[in-house]
């Protein structure tokens, strides 16, 4: 009705309050009486939508006011391990996917009960009124979280991304090569798993599950199966961290569950074998006479036992030029004869990008006289590595060693003959190792391997701990003479 403002304006505003007051009661009341009902008289089940296929993708199939309404929920499922009476899947060893799955229906389940929750209290929806709603519950959803929206949906992937930076960005050949390694295990995942990864997927969930997954992997070399360590697990996650960071800072999501405190990148300073002067003098001296390398298995046909001999003459004087400079592969493969100066060698190295100052040898140098100052010609890790494990065995370098290393989660031991783990990073270590053992500072030797830090250094010298075990062996304390109490 109609209000008097002189009268009673006190009236006025009561009668207002209390309207207001109805309103929102009356909301509040439909909202109550709704949700009971919802959760009385709406049954949510999920079923394999194809039972005679072997991997098929689930529906969700609500029932609700004598209605029924289906929505894809984009979850696939192995048929035979689908459990009819729990519409969830079975919690098997052989299906470790399935704990995720199950908890992704539930979510669902939340989101369809809070699609209902919202509706009005008098109104039957259509099918088509549903899954609308879901599409926009799903939206506001990623917009509140800070996601990829709808716009942006091809872009909200971490493969794709990963791709695409690996291909563009400014890095070493090498470390791209290590991008790709990753994203190729990340492939493998999604498709075992049957899912395509999200920038809001990596979060510990996925660390666990991913870590899980690679520790049960194994690998196939030189006939011997392995599992992988705990350092390339370790580097795996640590490229995933700068996919996500690179995705990050171009705006494509704002998520940080790859940032949590548990979302570790292991590693461990592993066991690795090194080579004194006497074994590297050993493979200096070495002679491939056509009768050594007879006496050895070589194929006796002159042309075969030339191409023998000249790359194991080759591969020889190129590991021994690593021994002498402590370089990476990557660097002494690639020495040539305008970084020779004046008895120094000056070099930017590949990895680092610094240059670094090494002093010649006195065996380098006559490796150097003896090939006319004509270095080898580079190679391939891979390559190379076969031709110094031979030349390894060729110089007597077989004693038994011992390794130990975490593999699959496990610290596991490895025996075999000494030159079985000779690889082109074995030139390194020994050069550091041995300039140790001669007594040159530790300082001096950081600045030729071109670390910027003195643990990194540290770690390529694998005598210390040993070599200070030995000096303290005739300490009065281990001997007990002349030590009193």
């Amino acid at each position: 009705g109609t209000f008097n403002y002189n009268k009673k304006p006190y009236l006025y505003k009561d009668k207002c309050l209390a309207v207001i007051a109805g309103h929102y009661f009356y909301t509040y009341l439909c909202a109550c009486i709704n949700h009971l009902f919802i959760n009385l008289f709406m049954k949510i089940n999920f079923f394999p939508l194809n039972k005679s296929k072997d991997k098929t993708s689930i529906q969700a199939i609500i029932r609700y006011k004598g209605q029924r309404y289906t929505i894809s929920v984009g979850e696939s499922i192995l048929t035979k391990y689908w459990n009819a009476k729990t519409h969830r899947c079975r919690l098997t060893r052989e299906y470790p996917e399935a704990p995720y799955i199950n908890q992704r229906l539930d979510e669902w389940q939340d989101l369809i009960k809070e699609i209902f929750n919202e509706l009005d209290l008098l109104v039957v929806p259509t099918n088509k009124m549903i899954q609308e709603a879901v599409k926009r519950k799903i939206h506001e959803r990623n917009q509140e979280q800070g996601g990829v929206l709808k716009e942006a949906k091809e872009r909200q992937y971490l493969v794709p991304f990963a791709i695409k930076f690996t291909d563009e960005a400014i890095r070493a050949k090498e470390t791209k090569k290590r991008y790709m390694t990753v994203i190729n295990k990340l492939k493998d995942f999604e498709n075992q798993f049957h899912t395509k990864l999200r920038f809001i997927d990596i979060d510990i969930r996925f660390y666990n599950q991913f870590k899980k997954w690679l520790l049960e992997q194994s690998y196939v070399k030189a006939g011997r199966n392995y599992r992988y360590s705990k350092n390339y697990t370790g580097t795996m996650f640590k490229n995933i961290k700068t996919f996500m960071n690179e995705a990050k800072k171009a705006k494509l999501h704002t998520f940080d569950g790859y940032e949590h405190t548990d979302f570790k990148v292991e590693s461990e300073d592993t066991d690795a074998i090194y080579l004194n002067m006497n074994e590297i003098e050993k493979i200096y001296k070495l002679e491939f006479t056509e009768s050594f390398l007879i006496q050895n298995g070589y194929d006796s046909r002159p042309q075969n036992l030339k191409r023998a001999t000249s790359s194991l003459l080759e591969e020889r004087d190129r590991f021994l030029i690593g021994c002498f400079t402590a370089l990476r592969h990557s660097d002494y493969s690639r020495l040539e004869t305008l970084h020779f100066r004046e008895n120094l060698i000056t070099i930017w190295t590949k990895k680092k990008d610094k240059k670094v100052y090494i002093p010649m040898h006195h065996l380098l140098r006559k490796i150097l006289e003896r090939r006319n100052n004509v270095l080898p010609a580079p190679i391939s890790d891979q390559k190379h590595n076969a031709q110094i494990k031979e030349i390894g065995k060729l110089a007597g370098i077989d004693e038994e060693v011992l390794l130990t290393k975490t593999r699959g989660g496990k610290r596991e031991n490895i025996t075999g003959k000494k030159y079985e783990f000779i690889t082109t990073h074995t030139a390194r270590r020994s050069g550091a190792s041995n300039m140790y053992l001669a007594g040159i500072d530790i300082k001096y030797i950081q600045e030729i391997l071109g670390h910027s830090k003195m643990e990194q250094t540290i770690k390529y010298i694998k005598v210390a701990a040993e070599e200070n075990a030995k000096r303290l062996q005739n300490h009065p304390y281990f001997t007990g003479e002349a030590f009193q109490i």
